[in-house]
C-alpha cells in the first residue's frame, strides 16, 4: 500500500505516518529507491492502531512508542496514563461544580470591624517549593514546641500573613506565627518576630463545613469579600497585614478568620 492508502484505512494522516516514519517509530515496510515512496504491508495495521488509539486517548508521543514494545511495558504505560487521565477529569469535574456555584449567585459574607489589642508574634517561613497544609502544620507545631520550651508558649490561635518577598515586586512569601506573650529570643535567626499594634481591624469568618466555591490557585473566597468590603468602605490597606486565623472551639480548628488593618 501507499502511504495515502495505509492512512485511509488507519485513520492517521499522511503527515502523521511522515512523523511516525522519522521518529522510527512506524517506518514504512518499504521505500522504493529512486521515488523515495514509502509503502506499508499489513503486517502494520496493529502498530499503526495501537498508535492512533494512543493519540485519540491523548497520550504523550512520547509515552505511546512504548505501546509498541512488549506487553508488560505496553499495558503498564496505558495504567499510568489512565490514572492521569481520571485524576484531570477529576479536577475538571470539580472546576465544573465551582462554576455551578459561581453561577447560582454570590455568596454572601458579613463583614465586622474589631479593635485589634497590642500583641506579640513569632512566625517561621513556609518554603515556597513546599507551601501546601502538611508542611503548615508541621512548621506550626515545631515552633509551638519551641517556644513551649523556651517558656513562651502562645497565647491564643495561630494565623499566617502573606506578604512580598525580600528583594522581590512578584514573589510572595507566606509565614506562620504564633501569638506570644514575649518577643522570640534575639538569636533564632530562623524566626520571624514582630508586634501588631492597637488598631482597628477588619474581619470576616468561615467555618470548614461552609460549602462555598473555591477556585483552584485562587485565594478564598472569604478573602476577596473581606478586601472587597474594605474598598467599598474607601479604606486603603496593605495586603502584608493581612492576616488568615484559625477559628478554635475546645482548642479545635473548626474554621478561619482572615482579619485586616484598616489605615487612614
Amino acid at each position: 500500500m501507499n502511504i495515502g492508502e495505509f492512512a485511509e484505512l488507519t485513520g492517521l494522516s499522511v503527515k502523521a505516518l511522515r512523523l511516525y516514519d522519522e521518529q522510527d517509530l512506524l517506518p514504512p515496510a518499504a521505500v522504493d529507491e529512486w521515488s523515495r515512496h514509502r509503502r506499508y504491508s499489513a503486517t502494520q495495521f496493529e502498530s499503526a492502531l495501537r498508535l492512533k488509539a494512543a493519540r485519540s486517548a491523548d497520550l504523550p508521543l512520547a509515552e505511546a512508542a512504548k505501546l509498541l514494545q512488549d506487553p508488560k511495558t505496553a499495558a503498564v504505560t496505558l495504567a499510568v496514563h489512565r490514572d492521569r487521565l481520571a485524576a484531570e477529569r477529576e479536577r475538571q469535574d470539580a472546576a465544573l461544580a465551582v462554576l455551578d456555584q459561581l453561577l447560582a449567585g454570590p455568596v454572601e459574607w458579613q463583614a465586622e470591624v474589631r479593635q485589634a489589642e497590642r500583641q506579640h508574634w513569632a512566625g517561621v517561613l513556609l518554603p515556597p517549593e513546599v507551601a501546601d497544609d502538611e508542611r503548615a502544620n508541621e512548621l506550626f507545631a515545631g515552633l509551638w514546641r519551641r517556644l513551649s520550651a523556651a517558656g513562651n508558649a502562645p497565647t491564643g490561635a495561630f494565623w499566617t500573613t502573606i506578604g512580598t518577598a525580600e528583594g522581590s515586586e512578584t514573589e510572595t512569601e507566606v509565614v506562620c506565627c504564633w501569638p506570644v506573650a514575649e518577643p522570640p529570643p534575639s538569636d533564632w535567626d530562623d524566626v520571624r518576630r514582630g508586634t501588631i499594634e492597637p488598631g482597628k481591624e477588619m474581619v470576616v469568618r468561615w467555618r470548614f463545613e461552609q460549602d462555598v466555591p473555591v477556585v483552584d490557585g485562587a485565594a478564598h473566597p472569604a478573602v476577596l469579600a473581606l478586601l472587597a468590603a474594605v474598598e467599598r468602605e474607601g479604606v486603603n490597606v496593605s495586603l502584608a497585614r493581612l492576616r488568615q486565623i484559625g477559628l478554635l472551639e475546645d482548642g479545635v480548628p473548626v474554621g478561619m478568620e482572615v482579619a485586616v488593618r484598616l489605615t487612614s
